[in-house]
């Protein structure tokens, strides 16, 4: 397929796949990155890294950072007011305020470029789970049972264990398991000494295989590209939480019959939002029963791991999903490429403060991705680096992606 032209700025809290495939596809980039990984810089032609910017760390900024994201956009954008595409990547799935600042500003400067996201309305949708399982359930399928937090009456008839996650969570970050009433008004505690208690849910947990899907859609028809098993919480790589995304192989390893069930959900979802270009859902599989745990309408994090094993640019295809006359040349491709290796994808976590003469080391390592820059040491529990390592079935993939860590953690002692 030809190349994509013209330029793009994309934001996100950790855009370097993004921003690596979209060089790749034939762009210029601009980029707004939260921690600006050192691996960024040779795909961009300019760039806001909001640490850099503010001269701060990840602790001092985390709650604000999807402001500081929304608001170097609009800097970057005033710098370079001819950019052809916005792409929004993680870490804005439910920041609509900060989405609509962005918007606000195009439309202000009635500027021409072209947003590759869905619509602030098909996002709002899409992130709203009850709603979601409420429509899931109406047409047959399983959901885990969920009802909000703040519904204190139904406290004494709850089955434990169970899990409490917030609204907006994302990769984890606010999701807690709980084994009984004690434990659950514990966490309540804590809930209401910082947060609203209607922000969070309490859901039935399900224990099984996690997996995503990852489609790409015009408003019209969607084409399935990848079925992902989720890498969560795997204590080998030192995950700060429980349930804490840590990466993905793709494909992953399912029944011919697994995989239609996901499809199915997967794609009667896609299209009753009417999503747009590449999004991901995430799922539980529990006795051969897929349960939607939550939608990504953005490009997913498990991208670069699917582009390896297909031999494809699917940001290419992304940017022309967005022009219908296209369509068919997107479908074809995907219906001519084959999966023929299995990549994975790890996200290694510091098991205690990395000095820079290790970073310096890690670095340099064979298939090490998102490097962090080597001007301070990385502290406990924050990423290290991202592997990517594919081989021709999914035990070699995934065991010497580990072998990898297994490197890292011995060097770092």
């Amino acid at each position: 397929m030809s190349k994509a032209k013209g330029s793009v700025i994309v934001v996100g809290f950790n855009v370097r796949p993004l921003a690596y495939s979209l060089h790749k596809a034939g762009l210029e980039v601009y980029a707004v990155d939260f921690f600006g990984d050192l691996d960024l810089y040779p795909y961009v032609k300019d760039s806001i890294i909001v640490t850099d910017e503010l001269d701060d760390t990840y602790e001092n900024l985390k709650e604000n950072f999807k402001y500081y994201l929304a608001k170097f956009c609009i800097e970057l954008l005033k710098r370079h007011p001819n950019i052809d595409f916005l792409l929004i990547g993680s870490g804005l799935d439910d920041a609509f305020d900060e989405r609509r600042m962005i918007l606000e500003y195009i439309l202000q400067k009635d500027s021409r470029i072209i947003s590759l996201n869905n619509n602030l309305e098909t996002i709002k949708r899409a992130r709203d789970i009850e709603q979601i399982y409420s429509y899931l359930k109406s047409n047959g399928f399983s959901v885990p049972h969920t009802i909000p937090l703040n519904k204190t009456e139904v406290y004494g008839h709850l089955q434990f264990p169970l899990i409490l996650k917030k609204k907006s969570s994302s990769g984890g970050a606010n999701v807690y398991k709980v084994d009984n009433i004690s434990n659950l008004n514990m966490k309540i505690q804590q809930i209401e000494d910082s947060d609203i208690l209607n922000e969070w849910l309490l859901q039935e947990y399900i224990e099984g295989i996690p997996v995503s899907c990852t489609i790409i859609s015009n408003g019209r028809d969607t084409e399935i590209i990848s079925i992902n098993r989720q890498i969560i919480g795997l204590k080998l790589l030192n995950p700060p939480k429980p349930f804490m995304y840590c990466g993905n192989v793709v494909p992953a390893y399912l029944t011919q019959a697994d995989r239609k069930r996901i499809l199915k959900i997967s794609n009667n979802l896609a299209d009753t939002l009417k999503l747009r270009g590449i999004n991901g859902f995430d799922f539980v599989i529990k006795d051969h029963v897929p349960y939607l745990m939550e939608i990504n309408p953005r490009i997913p994090g498990s991208i670069r791991a699917s582009e390896e094993s297909l031999g494809l640019n699917l940001l290419n295809l992304h940017i022309k999903s967005f022009t219908l006359s296209k369509w068919e040349k997107v479908k074809n491709v995907l219906k001519n490429s084959e999966m023929n290796t299995f990549t994975t994808k790890l996200i290694v976590f510091a098991p205690d403060t990395i000095p820079i003469s290790k970073i310096k080391i890690i670095n340099k390592m064979k298939y090490v991705h998102d490097k962090s820059p080597p001007v301070e040491p990385i502290q406990k529990n924050h990423p290290v680096c991202t592997i990517l390592y594919k081989d021709k079935n999914f035990a070699e993939s995934f065991f010497k992606a580990l072998k990898i860590t297994d490197d890292i953690f011995r060097l770092v002692g």
